[in-house]
């Protein structure tokens, strides 16, 4: 009964995004439900791979279709004109539905792990139409694993106040982060980044500054919401941000970052793609960590800003594979208050390094992209940016500082508001003060960022 009243709200919830693609979601369901189970009774190997091979055939060319078929149709005829043909063309109409690189990732992981005989197969519609349409992850992830989703819906779940509690507190902190932190950035990034070609360098890198923090906000946001909601129908979801921008090289940044999206790459892409490379040594590692991130830039948009923005963040390991420093994990500041001085210069530099990346994150095209560069580190970047500077600015900025002070405190906590050991008259001060500021400071928004991907 909580199983089938799971499945109920989640296709409702699902139905009130847009009720056109319950049949995408319904056909992708009883896809890979069937596939999961051919592949794992079939004996003979050439035809479990065959399965496989179908299953990844249909994930993928439902996803390529509805998201990345208008990008290659373009791409086409972009380079028919680059050899001086040309023709006309009209590009198509394809709405994209919510959620599907999350979905279709989620499904895609579970046949492989069905096909290595990592798990058996799930033989229970019901289950598994849950594990795929689970209402808080369908649309911004986490990309759950079957392995660690479907045992926990297998069983009955029984209603846990400390629990419960736990999950109203990452609500109210995601909730925090999108509507007061999140918003009150877009505020300024949407008026710089749409009118970058009248500003200075030192405006657009104050653009990129909060644009960096509302890329963070919005998603850790929805990711802390999504788990929070979970836990009050006693399903742990997978942690999916861990303060990043605490980190001091690329490779822990990735650890922190899109967990769920980063280990998903690490072990249906990377793993295999660095075990056909080995022979090359540091050469193939740093090959197959460029390929894997340029396929996280594709994952998230059908534009070449994302391929580029990949292909950075590949490149950025160069270092620390040549140096045999990328399996090095680093706490910082373990035990201590405050981090040293150098691991606060390693911070700030990486933290310099992803937000001028962000820029190609947020840019409609490259060449935008590279003009917001250009300016940024042009003599305009010394130009001081009165058009901004305001008590609006200056309250902003004290948020963000509230958010990362918090987020510091309980860097080495389960989660980034975890104040369960914290004493009384500390928990509830902290919440009256958030409800406080989400009254006060808190914009309304219609969308997640990453509901577009």
């Amino acid at each position: 009964m909580q199983n089938i009243f799971l499945l109920i709200i989640s296709l409702l919830f699902y139905a009130f995004a847009d009720w056109r693609f319950l049949a995408l979601l319904g056909v992708t369901t009883f896809v890979n439900y069937y596939l999961g189970i051919k592949i794992y009774k079939v004996p003979q190997e050439r035809k479990k791979t065959i399965f496989l091979y179908i299953g990844i055939l249909f994930n993928l060319g439902m996803l390529v279709y509805f998201k990345y078929f208008n990008f290659f149709y373009e791409s086409f005829f972009d380079l028919l004109s680059l050899f001086g043909v040309a023709s006309s063309h009209s590009i198509l109409v394809i709405l994209l539905p919510l959620g599907i690189s999350f979905f279709t990732f989620q499904v895609l992981g579970y046949l492989v792990d069905v096909y290595n005989e990592e798990i058996e197969p799930n033989t229970d519609l019901l289950e598994f139409s849950v594990f795929v349409a689970f209402f808080p992850k369908i649309l911004s992830g986490p990309i759950e694993r079957a392995a660690s989703f479907i045992p926990q819906i297998q069983k009955k779940r029984k209603f846990s106040y400390k629990v419960c509690v736990d999950g109203l507190r990452q609500i109210l902190w995601g909730l925090f982060a999108k509507v007061v932190i999140a918003e009150n950035c877009a505020e300024f990034t949407n008026r710089i980044f749409d009118q970058y070609t009248d500003q200075s360098g030192s405006l657009l890198l104050i653009g990129a500054f909060f644009y960096a923090i509302q890329l963070y906000a919005d998603f850790s946001g929805y990711s802390n919401m999504a788990i929070g909601v979970s836990k009050l129908f006693g399903i742990q979801l997978m942690r999916n941000f861990s303060t990043p921008f605490f980190a001091t090289n690329i490779s822990d940044f990735w650890r922190r970052w899109h967990i769920s999206l980063t280990t998903w790459m690490l072990d249906y892409v990377f793993t295999p793609l660095s075990f056909v490379l080995r022979k090359y040594q540091k050469t193939g590692v740093l090959l197959a960590i460029v390929i894997t991130f340029i396929l996280v830039g594709f994952w998230h948009g059908a534009n070449w800003t994302f391929i580029v923005y990949g292909l950075l963040h590949g490149l950025y390991f160069i270092p620390l594979v040549y140096s045999q420093k990328m399996n090095v994990k680093q706490k910082v500041a373990q035990g201590k208050r405050l981090p040293s001085i150098k691991e606060t210069i390693q911070m700030l530099a990486l933290f310099i390094l992803i937000m001028l990346t962000d820029i190609f994150f947020r840019a409609k095209d490259v060449t935008t992209a590279l003009d917001h560069l250009k300016t940024i580190f042009s003599a305009s970047i010394f130009d001081f940016p009165a058009e901004i500077y305001g008590n609006i600015t200056i309250i902003t900025l004290t948020l963000i500082g509230v958010f990362m002070i918090v987020e510091w405190i309980n860097r080495e906590r389960k989660h980034d508001f975890d104040i369960a050991n914290c004493k009384g008259y500390i928990r509830w001060g902290s919440y009256i003060s958030i409800f406080i500021l989400i009254f006060f400071f808190g914009r309304s928004s219609e969308t997640f960022i990453y509901f577009q991907f």
